[in-house]
């Protein structure tokens, strides 16, 4: 069962290299499975080349945009890398913010102490 769920998202989903997770909910279904194995489907996934997560709305596209600019103009001011503290309070948003921005948009290269 467990495999038949990771190929029919993998058949879904290929070509566009991204599964939500709401997708991954959907093909489960009514079928009962367990936390590991939802763990499972996801690794497989990932294995397989796909990106795992949540479908990125236009708040979280605002937000990335005023992190990683606040993150290239300091980078530019400063002549190195800033940190996520100081992006943070550039951006304004919370470090936990900065910190996922980071990781879901292309950025420069930023020192990561807290």
């Amino acid at each position: 069962m467990i495999q038949s769920i990771i190929d029919e998202l993998y058949a879904r989903h290929h070509a566009s290299g991204r599964v939500d997770l709401n997708d991954i909910a959907e093909i489960i279904g009514p079928r009962s499975v367990s936390y590991e194995e939802v763990d499972h489907i996801v690794e497989r996934l990932e294995a397989r080349g796909l990106v795992v997560g949540e479908p990125i709305d236009a708040i979280e596209v605002s937000v990335m945009k005023r992190v990683l600019g606040a993150a290239r103009s300091l980078r530019s001011s400063l002549g190195r890398n800033p940190t996520i503290a100081e992006i943070a309070a550039s951006s304004g948003d919370p470090a936990h913010v900065v910190r996922r921005a980071l990781e879901r948009g292309v950025s420069p290269r930023v020192v990561r102490s807290y």
